[in-house]
């Protein structure tokens, strides 16, 4: 007897029915039971569903344990995942596609407690009634999960001759549960063993963190080596309550290169040994402090400070450390919003005891050439022209220049490592003066 003429035959019982629920159900079209069956009972055929995208691949994958199985043996891997205030997106690429990836949107929200005779009720009527509310298993445990489609659409993104798409994106599920932080470990547990590539995350954004999921990012970090060694994070300290795990999720980055942070403390100075020896390190402070011993521990390529409290005698003290060194690594300082300590604010310190020389020509050009970081694809952003004319220049002992452009609300420290470089084509010289 058909599965239809069983239920014409007898009334449905709410509770038992939601007890027996057929998880085979895949999607929301006519053909979810058949892709369904195909892939359950036909294991070589299980690669002629490697062109489905990833957000439908994670929907077989809540289906059924034997699904989950065979969608991991397809070895495709998360690229990039970002935390956004009870959201989570995850990025997937085929490893043998590694410039095609899709966005795949989860959300979790958080219900008020019910009995769970009532929760199994409602929760069965909702899926029947409502169709794009489903039953799904998540890491072994059931949750309500609500399907919305997006167009498809891709991006196409081009850095240093490289072409990147992105498809932003299909699908977005809404995970309703009882407890949020049970809900998150178990979403990120079944993706990473969906998506076993074993390759490193390019890009990990924390700054999204509830503070009821503080203890998520260690938890993360700490399971799975995708994350340990991936080279870029974006991280958000804005509590108290947060500074712990945020020391203990940048310790256990031991390949972190790049790093972008969000910093909101009050009344404490948040600093990290991990800020010291990266490569690209863009900090917002909010008005926040570094102290004189941090800022010159600072050894990056590059260092970007925002809105950041600092002494005028630290800046003297930075580049007399430039002046005294021969690495030839760092490239620049920005800090384009600057709050001189009240008790350390007198600018004419800032070039106290230094040798610095008017713009010259014929020593180097007008316009500094730089390029941002794009943290989120975690590789050279856009090229930018910062114009030096008005800046004064210093000379180290081995012949190095660098230029200081400074004012009471911003300061730049360019070093030369190209004297000429590109310059904009469109500069016209006599708007400089």
């Amino acid at each position: 007897m058909s599965r239809s003429e069983e239920s014409s035959s007898q009334p449905p019982d709410p509770e038992s029915q939601i007890e027996s629920y057929d998880h085979s159900e895949v999607l929301d079209d006519s053909s979810s039971d058949t892709i369904s069956e195909e892939l359950q009972h036909s294991p070589e055929g299980c690669l002629n569903w490697r062109v489905m995208p990833p957000d439908d691949l994670l929907d077989l994958t809540m289906c059924s344990n034997d699904l989950k199985q065979k969608v991991r043996t397809l070895l495709l891997g998360i690229t990039r995942i970002t935390f956004n205030d009870g959201q989570l997106a995850i990025c997937v690429s085929n490893r043998h596609f590694d410039n095609d990836e899709t966005r795949i949107d989860l959300e979790i929200v958080q219900r008020e407690s019910l009995p769970s005779k009532l929760m199994r009720i409602t929760g069965y009527l909702r899926s029947k009634i409502w169709r794009k509310i489903v039953l799904r298993k998540i890491n072994g445990m059931d949750y309500e999960v609500e399907k919305i489609h997006h167009n498809d659409y891709g991006i196409d993104l081009t850095f240093d001759g490289f072409n990147y798409r992105v498809v932003n994106f299909r699908k977005e599920f809404i995970i309703y549960t009882h407890d949020s932080t049970t809900a998150h470990e178990n979403v990120l547990r079944h993706v990473f063993f969906v998506f076993a590539n074993p390759t490193p995350l390019f890009y990990l954004d924390l700054r999204g963190i509830q503070s009821e999921n503080f203890d998520v990012p260690t938890k993360l970090v700490g399971l799975y080596d995708q994350c340990r060694q991936c080279t870029c994070l974006a991280i958000g300290v804005r509590k108290n309550e947060f500074v712990e795990q945020a020391h203990k999720t940048l310790e256990m980055m031991a390949e972190l290169k790049n790093l972008n942070i969000d910093i909101s403390l009050t009344e404490t100075e948040f600093f990290s040994p991990r800020m010291c020896q990266i490569d690209h390190l863009n900090v917002v402070y909010h008005k926040n402090s570094i102290s004189e011993k941090n800022f010159l521990s600072l050894n990056c390529e590059t260092i970007k400070l925002w809105s950041v409290t600092i002494t005028a005698t630290a800046l003297n003290l930075f580049i007399k450390k430039w002046l005294k060194s021969t690495e030839k690594r760092f490239r620049y300082l920005e800090i384009p919003i600057i709050y001189l300590d009240p008790d350390d604010s007198d600018q004419n310190d800032i070039m106290r005891d230094l040798d610095v020389k008017k713009f010259d020509d014929l020593e180097r050009a007008v316009f500094y050439k730089r390029y941002d970081w794009n943290y989120e694809l975690n590789c050279t952003g856009q090229c930018r022209y910062i114009n030096c004319r008005n800046g004064v220049d210093i000379i180290r002992s081995d012949g190095a220049l660098a230029t200081i452009v400074s004012s009471s609300s911003f300061f730049y420290f360019y070093v030369w490592h190209e004297r000429f470089p590109e310059q904009p084509k469109d500069h016209v010289p006599f708007c400089d003066d």
